[in-house]
Parts: C-alpha cells; structure tokens; sequence
C-alpha cells in the first residue's frame, strides 16, 4: 500500500538551489546551492526501501528549469506516431528562450541512478515533466520537445516510470518566474490535452497526473488551475489530479501566510484545514470518477521546514493527523516532502539519519492498514474532547486505532470500557525531554535502527514493549500519539 509516499526534490538531485543555512527566496527556490544527492548511499537506499512500498515523487520548483539531454535519437524513432501538432517550427527566438530559462541538465547517468535508485528501493517513480517558461513558445504554449527527448529515452531503454506529471504548481510560475509567465488556466488545460495525446503514444502504459497546484492556508488556490482542468477535455487522459499543501510557512522563506510556531499546528482547526481544500478538489472531481486524488507535495512547513520545528517530535503529531484525516477523506496517496534534505526531511540530509518523522511513518506503514472506516469504534462512545483525536484503520490481520492528543499539560483518561478489559499493543510516541524532543520516544525507549531493520525480533519488541496487554483502563500522555493494535 503506498497511500504513504514521498518525494526527493529535483534540485537536491542536481545540487541546484535548495534550503540550507540561507534565509529568503530567490526566483521563488532557495538562496544557496547544495551538493548533489548522493542515491548510492547504502544508508538512504537501506531506509527507503524500509519504508516500501512506495511511490517516488521527484519534482519541486526547479522541475520547470530543466533540459534533458538525452534522447534526441530516440525521439526521432517515434516521428511516425505523434500526433502531426508536435513537428512545431521554432524559431530562433523560440531555441533561445529554451536556452536562457533552463538552469539544469538530466543526463543519461543522471537518469540511470534515477531508475537504479527506484530499482533496488522497489518504488515506484512518478516524475514532474518541464512545464516552465523555457519549454513554452512566445504565445504561451507548451513545447513538447524537451519532454519526448526523456520520455522516449526512458521507453528505449526499458526503464520503468510508473507516471509523469505536467509541471509542479504551475499556478505559482506568476511568483517563481514572473508575472508574464503566468499560464492561465484553459492554457494549462490545453497543455494537458497535447500532454495527453503524446504520452498515450509514446508511452500509453504511464498514468498522467497534473497539475501539482499550490493549496494555501486560508486563502487556498491562488490563481486557480485544477478545476478548468477537470471540465476541460484534458480531463480524459487524467489518471491522478495532483495537488500540494503546506499548512504553515518557515522562517527559511519571505513570504509568509501562517508564521510556522511551536504549537501552532495543535490547533485543531488549523488541522482540519487540509479537509477543507480537499472538500474542494473532490467537488471538481465528482465528474471524473476514475481520477484519483493524490496530495503530491505536503511538510509541516513551507521552504524547507522550520529549524527547531520541523525537525522534530513538533511536526509527529501534524503528519499523523494528516495522515489519519486525508486517508478518512478518500485521498489516495499523499506524499511526504520529502524523503530526504531540509529540515522537512524524514531523513537527515547529512548522515540519513531517521528523523521522528521517519519512525513515525514507519509504523504508520506497518500497523495503519488499507481498510478507513469514517469513525473509530473506540472508546465506546465516551465524549470526546476536541483536542484527541482517533483514526481507525484495518488490514486481515488487526484493526488499529491512532489517538492524537493535542492538550499541552492534561492526559485524557480512557476506560472503564464496555464488556470489560481491553486486549491490545499500545505503542505510545513522544518527544525526549519535551514536545520538541530531536529524538522520538516510543513507549518510553529513544527510537533507533533496530525498530525499523529488526521490527520482527523478539528481542526488539521486548524492548519497546511491542507486545499484547490488557487493561481496564489508561492515560493518553499530552502531546502525544498512541497506536492501539486490537487482533481481530
């Protein structure tokens, strides 16, 4: 079940700009660049696959800044079955814009330790498509060149890409590029349509997912894309309608909605935000009823998370509760920005050490099963204060019950139960030494390796306390989640 997937950004593949040490923004990325990712790593490759199944999101805002040069034979094996519109006669104002906008170069190593990575991982790859300035013509339209160059390149040489999505929050190209790059909504549309047609050529086993708009809080999507796309007839080829969201924003970046604050996202209104933008996407989905719904970018904080924050035990109970509230709401996957890098990252970027975040996700793999139901059974009914919150989920085996407790001092008290004691592994999450603890405690025990690579061991669930208990009744920490695991 890859409900739970992630992304790694382009820019932090190809040593672009990405967030570092550096406040403010500059063509809407971050100030400084980094050095490349390193996707041989035995240690990142370890923890990923760790975490499958999975799928891999490689976007991000410098996806539309990117030349692929590769393919140029292999798009030509392809003339005879393209649609007649892509043999477009550029002119030299044409290949100098294509030029001038692109910062960044996939080569074929590039590519190949993309597709290796994904390979020894077992992910699946979704891969964000140059949709930006430089691969549009001086009306405003997109280009197809640069796209069928790796499209055909990667179906010559056999490398599996699961879908390709059009442009990353093409409704942002008015902050990131300008004003005058702004692509409006029946061009993006239009876009789609060609899109469309030439992957169902070229590549017709691919799913097309677009258009990665940006949601906001309170004001959610500025220059709105995706329901003119889903009325539009680039609707039909459709597979996924993606979307990103961000509920708050970093100290890292300028603009700012929602100040990034200790115990902001403990509000449970400012939780329940996600709901509301995805109410609005289901609405324009209602027509499409194949297309899935897929959050492809989400953190706890904008412009690489919040130091101190985001990178700790703070951000736990913010991407469980999404977790919990977008699965109850029908959302297909979501997918964690990102797997690695910033302070946002379940995986620290210098040594890919797992950070809570990373844990958490992991049991949320391993004990949050396919089957949601609308309300959890558990704790038979008792009136529930706003700030605990319960998700419900089943596989064959278990049926588990998530409990999110916001209340900054109080436990909540939970039993006498119904028909008696209760049966069931209780692993309780915190943060050491306070709500933003760097490591996670689970059932008291600081988080390590052996949680994730030795999970089966009975040594391991001895150790945190993994085992079956009963109990009549029991408090549910402050500032805390509680997996509680029943076997049915």
């Amino acid at each position: 079940m890859d409900f739970l997937s992630c992304t790694i950004d382009i820019s932090l593949i190809l040593g672009g700009r990405w967030w570092g040490e550096q406040k403010g923004l500059v063509k809407g990325v971050a100030p400084e660049s980094v050095q490349s990712l390193d996707l041989h790593d035995p240690r990142l490759i370890r923890y990923t696959r760790a975490l499958g199944p999975l799928m891999l999101r490689i976007g991000g805002t410098e996806a539309d800044r990117v030349r692929y040069t590769l393919g140029k034979k292999a798009r030509a094996s392809w003339e005879h079955r393209l649609p007649t519109w892509t043999a477009l006669d550029k002119g030299p104002a044409e290949k100098d814009q294509l030029i001038d906008e692109s910062f960044y170069k996939i080569t074929k190593k590039t590519w190949q330790a993309i597709a290796d990575f994904c390979q020894v991982t077992n992910t699946q790859l979704l891969f964000t498509l140059s949709a930006g300035p430089g691969d549009r013509d001086s009306k405003g339209a997109w280009i197809p060149d640069n796209a069928l160059r790796l499209v055909a390149y990667t179906l010559k040489k056999s490398i599996p890409v699961a879908a390709w999505e059009l442009g990353n929050e093409v409704n942002g190209f008015p902050f990131f590029h300008g004003l005058r790059h702004r692509v409006r909504a029946g061009q993006y549309a239009r876009d789609f349509f060609r899109f469309g047609q030439l992957i169902g050529r070229v590549h017709p086993g691919a799913r097309l997912v677009g258009p990665a708009s940006a949601f906001w809080p309170t004001i959610g999507e500025p220059f709105p894309i995706l329901k003119y796309l889903c009325r539009s007839p680039g609707a039909a080829y459709l597979s996924a309608v993606s979307w990103h969201y961000y509920p708050q924003q970093s100290s890292m970046g300028g603009f700012r909605l929602r100040k990034a604050t200790k115990f902001g996202m403990t509000r449970p209104d400012r939780l329940d935000e996600v709901a509301r933008w995805n109410r609005e996407v289901k609405k324009d989905l209602t027509r499409l009823p194949e297309t899935e719904n897929w959050v492809t970018e989400t953190a706890h904080a904008l412009y690489g998370g919040e130091p101190g924050l985001s990178d700790t035990f703070v951000s736990t109970l913010w991407w469980l509760d999404e977790l919990g509230l977008l699965a109850r709401e029908g959302v297909q996957k979501v997918f964690r920005q990102s797997l690695v890098g910033a302070r946002y990252g379940l995986l620290d970027q210098d040594t890919f050490g797992p950070r809570p975040d990373y844990y958490a996700s992991f049991l949320w793999k391993k004990l949050m099963g396919p089957q949601v139901y609308d309300r959890p059974t558990f704790p038979d009914g008792q009136g529930l204060p706003k700030s605990l919150r319960i998700y419900r989920h089943k596989n064959q085996r278990t049926t588990t019950e998530l409990l999110i407790h916001l209340d900054r001092e109080k436990p909540y008290s939970l039993g006498p139960f119904k028909g008696g004691p209760k049966t069931a592994v209780r692993i309780v999450l915190q943060g050491e030494g306070g709500f933003d603890g760097s490591r996670l405690l689970i059932n008291g025990i600081p988080a390590d390796e052996d949680l994730v690579f030795k999970w089966e061991k009975k040594k391991t669930r001895a150790k945190y306390t993994l085992d079956e208990t009963q109990f009549d009744r029991f408090e549910v920490p402050p500032l805390s989640a509680t997996f509680l695991v029943f076997s049915t």
